[in-house]
């Protein structure tokens, strides 16, 4: 789990100021710390706009903040309960080794295949959502195709055929021309005796750099964007203490 603590030094402050606005000061530095949060949430979601290439929302709005209360001097961000298999931003900070997709997993442990399958990525010639990733629709048609389904009724009756068996998906076994090296992967065979590649095999694990830096930039961040929030924040809690 990626999370940052946003701390306020509240205990020094408080001791040079006078008894009114001390008394302000926890709803001040409270309140001052939420906008902080806030903005950083902002700033983290432009930055991965940045960072990563054509982002899906599910990685834009990965992250969010718990709201100090009155009297508390830290504010919680942290990135919301991931999805089974969506481990790719903690890879992305800390950097190291990639766990396989439970795509590749099913490439690995299902497919009726000699080589080695550890991950895999989409040619240019697989259909792509908007987002550049493999569509989910042609995802499925290709494991129910080959076999790879979970569920045995998913899976298509005859081997390597679509559901309209106009197109065949097959894999060359390691020995074979299509089936050595970089060419490993999966092929579509249309009735028309076209070939395509679809899908990519790497034969080896992908080692990440870290490349988030979430800590560091919220860091940064923070610590410009605070100041200016609590003095905003402690004139209006002087300015409403005023009107009682």
């Amino acid at each position: 789990m990626i999370s940052f603590n946003f701390n306020s030094n509240s205990k020094i402050v408080n001791s040079r100021l006078s008894n009114m606005v001390a008394r302000q000061m926890p709803f001040a530095i409270s309140k001052a710390l939420n906008d902080t949060a806030k903005a950083l949430v902002v700033k983290n979601k432009k930055d991965m706009a940045r960072i990563f290439n054509n982002p899906v929302p599910f990685t834009l709005n990965a992250f969010y903040f718990i709201p100090a209360r009155k009297y508390e001097s830290s504010v919680t961000i942290k990135r919301k309960d991931k999805a089974v298999g969506k481990h790719y931003l903690e890879v992305q900070q800390d950097g190291g080794i990639r766990p396989q997709t439970g795509f590749e997993r099913a490439l690995e442990n299902r497919l009726p295949y000699g080589g080695i399958v550890k991950h895999a990525t989409p040619t240019s010639g697989a259909p792509k959502n908007k987002y550049g990733n493999m569509s989910p629709g042609f995802r499925n048609q290709m494991m129910s195709a080959l076999q790879l389904q979970r569920d045995p009724a998913a899976n298509s009756k005859k081997f390597g055929r679509t559901n309209k068996g106009s197109r065949e998906f097959f894999v060359p076994k390691p020995d074979h021309p299509l089936g050595r090296g970089k060419k490993a992967g999966v092929y579509q065979r249309y009735a028309s005796g076209k070939i395509k590649k679809v899908l990519n095999f790497i034969d080896h694990s992908l080692n990440y750099r870290p490349r988030l830096r979430f800590d560091e930039r919220m860091q940064l961040y923070g610590s410009n964007m605070y100041p200016k929030r609590l003095q905003l924040a402690l004139r209006h809690a002087m300015q409403t203490a005023r009107m009682k």
